[in-house]
């Protein structure tokens, strides 16, 4: 999420980031990357677009961090965990399988937002518009995508050479992360972003359609 927005991805705009956390010394709020304000190049075409200034998560939401959260709420843990508790082995694996609907209310209950497809793409292209988060060409041992042949999730911050511009991991594989962004007003879709490890790695310009009631093992949160 965004600080007061979701790069679970949340995002954050400035002004309400506080209510989220207290910045560090570089100006983020914990866990979260600042994303400054200015113009980048978006979309496939290099379109000139300024945003306000937001901060981010450095990494999709983890399971562990879920649990966290759930604790002393009174709220059910996902399906597809394991009735006896959480293995240790999946804390730091993203969370899965959760709606748009799911991902909004998590945001919101953290003070945060989801962000946009262009604040997703900002934080992970950088100001120059680079076709993934790490450069221009496909680099080895960059994320975690179809190519990869382990077709599950893995620790979100596996892939340390594959890390966004302004320092985000996992922008551009292990999963897809929805936005607030609407794919198709028709047809009521939403847009997720990045590439997943069931996806062949695909530019970070990319967006995907997703139906928000979809519930997918590779689509997450940030």
């Amino acid at each position: 999420p965004l600080s007061r927005a979701m790069v679970v991805a949340m995002t954050t705009p400035a002004a309400t980031s506080a209510a989220a956390a207290k910045p560090d010394a570089s100006g983020a709020p914990p866990g979260m990357a600042h994303v400054p304000a200015g113009p980048f190049k978006l979309g496939p075409k290099g379109q000139v677009v300024d945003l306000t200034e937001f901060w981010i998560d450095l990494t999709p939401l983890t399971n562990g961090e879920y649990q966290r959260f759930l604790t002393g709420k009174g709220r059910r843990q996902p399906g597809h965990w394991p009735p006896d508790g959480l293995p240790d082995a999946w804390k730091d694996l993203p969370l899965v399988n959760i709606t748009y609907a799911d991902a909004e209310a998590y945001a919101a209950a953290v003070g945060k937002l989801l962000p946009t497809p262009a604040q997703y793409e900002k934080a992970a292209r950088g100001v120059d518009g680079l076709k993934y988060p790490w450069g221009d060409t496909v680099g080895l041992r960059t994320s975690n995508t179809r190519e990869t042949g382990l077709e599950q999730a893995t620790p979100v911050e596996q892939y340390p050479r594959g890390r966004s511009p302004f320092g985000c991991w996992d922008m551009a594989g292990n999963v897809l992360c929805w936005t607030r962004g609407v794919y198709d007003k028709d047809k009521g879709t939403q847009v997720a972003k990045g590439s997943s490890f069931r996806t062949y790695l695909g530019p970070a310009a990319w967006s995907h359609e997703r139906a928000p009631d979809v519930k997918q093992d590779d689509l997450g949160v940030r």
